[in-house]
């Protein structure tokens, strides 16, 4: 994300830059003009557990940066084929539909739907 989208989550989180900086940002990203979001845990330090350690909700969506914007989970990355796996036990055929247990795949069905009921 661009320095600018950087400072903006700061001030909407009322974090001091510098604070911000060394806990929130990937110190290791050579970029002057971009800065790269850390991670914890393989995950966006921005990403929040909810109760059942399997999804995830966004604490910066209202502002999140354009590179997150853009960014869609789709069956074919292997970032979200790795979370399929280790956090529902399920995984996807050559078309892209789940598999695995019946009964999870109608849980993260039913799941999906309440995240976009025009689906």
């Amino acid at each position: 994300m661009t320095v600018n989208e950087a400072h903006n989550i700061a001030d909407k989180l009322r974090i001091e830059w510098d604070e911000f900086e060394n806990d929130y940002l990937d110190g290791a990203w050579p970029g002057t003009r971009t800065v790269l979001l850390g991670h914890r845990e393989g995950h966006c330090v921005f990403l929040e557990a909810q109760p059942d350690n399997r999804v995830f909700f966004c604490r910066i969506q209202k502002f999140k940066p354009e590179s997150c914007i853009q960014w869609n989970a789709d069956a074919d990355k292997k970032d979200c084929q790795e979370g399929l796996e280790q956090l529902w036990d399920l995984g996807t055929d050559a078309e892209g539909q789940f598999t695995g247990d019946p009964g999870k795949v109608r849980e993260l069905n039913a799941f999906l739907e309440t995240l976009n009921p025009e689906r």
